[in-house]
């Protein structure tokens, strides 16, 4: 008996641990994109699942696209404490990689890397 109520209190434990989980937080780059910008976000490049790009990443990422000769133009734009690195492709698309300037890494609580659109 006493077994039974230990396996009902683990399921009840369990439960409310996957309710807490399941809280999903809005992500903090694509808001910003929203509000410092004037593009507004139109998907995720790469997976929702991934976590932030380094910088490095990026970097290495552009010099593909120049060597592919995939990419048309680059620009920044830095709006403190958020710098935005855009990339407008051959195919009509535009890019941005997002960073917070003051906490460099997991600050977007998602991907940083989107597919956007001018207002």
């Amino acid at each position: 008996m006493r077994s039974f109520f230990v396996l009902l209190l683990m399921i009840n434990f369990s439960a409310a641990v996957g309710e807490e989980l399941g809280i999903k937080t809005e992500n903090l780059c694509k808001k910003a994109i929203s509000e410092k910008t004037e593009y507004q976000v139109s998907g995720i490049y790469g997976s929702p699942l991934e976590s932030e790009w380094h910088p490095a990443a990026a970097y290495v990422l552009l010099k593909e696209m120049y060597r592919f000769e995939v990419l048309l133009k680059e620009f920044q734009q830095k709006s403190p404490p958020w710098r935005f690195d855009f990339m407008e492709m051959s195919g009509g698309k535009t890019m941005v990689f997002v960073y917070h300037l003051e906490q460099k890494f997991n600050y977007c609580d998602g991907p940083n890397a989107f597919y956007v659109k001018k207002n």
